[in-house]
Parts: C-alpha cells; structure tokens; sequence
C-alpha cells in the first residue's frame, strides 16, 4: 500500500511540474520588419529607343582594276598599309605601250610636216590668185589639202594622247587614300581591263552603318502623334560586338524610297565619325536609336519586376509597411528600367532588392536605393539605352 501512495504521490508531482513548465512558455514574438531596397515611382518623359543589327561599311571603298592589259612586274606598296591618292600601287608591262606611243609621236610628225608644206603652198597662191596668175582652181585645191592636213594633225594629237595615257595605265595608281587590303594578284601574273580585281582600298575615317527596320516598325512610327515622335533619329549609337559603345554618335543620312518586297523590310544608313580608325568594314554592330518620347512614362528597375508564368508582378511597400504583391501591365524595356503601363501609380514604392525576403503582408523596413537620396525619391542612373519596341 505504501508503495502504491508514493507511486500515485511522484506521478503528481511530476505532471505538476510539467504544467507549470508549460505555463512558463513565453509567447511567439512577431519576427523584426525585413529590411529591403525600394524605390519611389514618378511619372516622367521617358525617351524610348530600340536596336538593330548593322552592317558596318566604309564610306570611301573602292576595288582597283587594271585599265591596261599586261603582266604585272612590280607591286609597291605593303599589304595592309596607308596608301595616299596618286600613289603608285602596281606597274604593268608597259613595251608595247611605248612602242604605240613612239609610233604616235611619228605620225604626228608626220603630219604637221604635211600640214606646214599645205599652208605654204596656200600663202604661195594667195597672191597669184589674185593677180589672176594661176587658176582659182588651184588655189582652192591648195586651201582644201591644207584643211586635210590640219585635221590629219589633230588625228595624231589625238592618237598620241591615247597613247600615253595607255602607257599611264601601266601604272596602276590609288584612286583615294585610305587603308588597301590583301593584293589579288602576284608579280608575274597576266592582267586583263575589268577582269581581275587588284587590291580594294577603304577610307574609314567615318564609317556608314545599315540597318533595316521591319514594315510593321515602320508603320508603328508614322502613326506616332507628332508630340511622342520629337527627337526621334537623334543621337544615334553604335553598340560593337564586344559591347562597346562607339562615343561618337551618328546621324541617319539615307532612307530608302520604298520597303524591299522580298524582305519586307526598309533599308537606313547613318554615318558614324570613325577616328583612329578603330572600326573596320565588314563588323557587325548594334545600331541603337530613339524612335520615340513617352510622355508621363511610369518605370520601375528591371530587378523589381518578377515574371511568373507570363504574368508580371511587382511588391509594393503600403500603408503601415506592409508588402502587396501587385499584378502589372508592362510596355517596353528602357535602358534597365520596365515602363510600366496598368497597375503602378505614381508616388508609390516598389522593392527593389530583398524580394526573395518578403511575401505577401510582409512587414518590412524600407531603404532607399544605393546611391539615392535618403528619401529614395531620386532616381538611379540609367544605363545606355537598350530598348526593344513593343506592341
């Protein structure tokens, strides 16, 4: 019996003791606000650009020819080098051209000796056709061989300038300055006019660039009001393939008179100074240009915006720094930032970094973004623009 009442008397105390532990517990404590990044929404102008590939081009390039026939017996310049206009590049074999020429120069003598002897038997006659001493016939035979033989001279002139500037053709000269390219053609090698092309030459000292916007693109822009198309075409930019941005800008020069049918697209040019040469023909870029200036745009940074299923969303700070997961419509995508079209109105905050932090109702801390005011109203700096227009 004894040991049944202390058995029965240990279990009591023992779950006295367990309850009273239990009622000891302290209650769960709300977890601290998240700190996080925000950044305040305004409505701004918002220039919009968009991209296209460009076929980069110089501006002066010209493929040499030969004008003469001939086998070619010298070349005289280096491969990759500057070349000045006049300069001689190739000679070809020119014996044949100073034989024609030597030939020429004969002719000509020739017929000035011819022509001399005309004319004096012209001043010979002249005073004896007027005293009647010779027939009138013969004078006028004399006036008319004269003539002949005048002409027969201007022939030879003639044919002896031919001559010589076929034998200037035996020196192949550069037509512009600028950088030549690989020589086409070796010494000892049988040229022909027009058939084999020598060197090509490229003065690059400003480059033109061209790019073709779609006919959708095209009609897009024409139906812009006149207030979101001002400034449009400016300040164009060159992106190169390693992501350098060209720092000079270029200028639209040339559009073409009427869509390509077979691509559908419209053909543009702009011209980019090009110092130092530090672009080549024959890269391909990125042409970057503004096509339009959205008024009153409202954007948020690209890192706000979360994309889920094709849905895009964004976590915006409320009353009492509480987080709302909100549903957005977005436009287009400049320079790092989302234009935002439904579901943002101007003066509210957004998260900007910490999003895998929060949900739902989250209470947070907000922080302005780095290097922002500390109201966080101010605006980071843009990158380069970058746009792809959309519909």
């Amino acid at each position: 019996m004894m040991k049944h009442a202390l058995s029965r008397s240990t279990l009591g105390a023992a779950l006295s003791l367990l309850l009273l532990s239990a009622c000891s517990d302290p209650e769960p404590v709300e977890p601290p606000p998240v700190p996080v990044r925000v950044y305040k929404v305004e409505a701004q102008d918002k220039p919009l650009s968009t991209e296209y590939i460009g076929e980069i081009r110089a501006q002066d390039e010209v493929a040499v020819f030969p004008r003469v026939a001939g086998t070619v017996v010298s070349q005289r310049f280096r491969e990759g080098a500057l070349v000045k206009q006049g300069q001689v590049l190739f000679t070809i074999d020119a014996q044949e051209y100073v034989a024609a020429r030597d030939v020429a120069r004969a002719q000509l003598a020739s017929a000035l000796a011819q022509s001399a002897r005309a004319n004096d038997d012209v001043a010979r006659y002249e005073p004896l056709v007027a005293e009647d001493a010779i027939a009138r016939q013969i004078y006028d035979n004399a006036v008319s061989t004269a003539k002949a033989n005048a002409a027969q001279v201007d022939a030879a002139r003639a044919s002896l300038r031919n001559t010589e500037i076929a034998l200037s053709y035996s020196q192949v000269r550069a037509p512009i300055s600028g950088r030549i390219g690989k020589a086409s053609v070796s010494v000892g090698q049988l040229v022909a006019p027009g058939q084999v092309e020598l060197a090509r030459i490229s003065n690059s000292d400003e480059i033109e660039v061209y790019f073709s916007p779609s006919e959708d693109e095209v009609l897009r822009f024409n139906s812009l009001p006149p207030e979101e198309r001002a400034g449009a075409q400016s300040g164009v930019k060159l992106v190169l393939s390693d992501g350098t941005i060209l720092p000079q800008t270029g200028t639209i020069d040339f559009a073409d008179r009427a869509i390509d049918p077979l691509t559908g697209s419209y053909s543009l040019r702009a011209v980019f100074p090009n110092p130092g040469q530090q672009v080549r023909p024959g890269q391909f870029g990125r042409v970057q240009i503004q096509v339009r200036i959205k008024r009153d745009a409202l954007s948020v940074p690209d890192r706000a915006v979360i994309e889920q299923f094709g849905s895009y969303f964004v976590m915006v700070v409320g009353e009492d720094n509480l987080v709302e997961q909100r549903q957005v419509k977005v436009g287009v995508q400049a320079g790092g930032e989302w234009i935002i079209e439904d579901g943002l109105s101007p003066g509210e905050t957004v998260i900007v970094e910490g999003l895998s932090k929060v949900r739902q109702g989250s209470a947070v801390q907000p922080l302005p973004p780095l290097g922002s005011a500390p109201d966080g109203a101010a605006r980071p700096e843009a990158s380069a623009p970058s746009t792809q227009e959309a519909e």
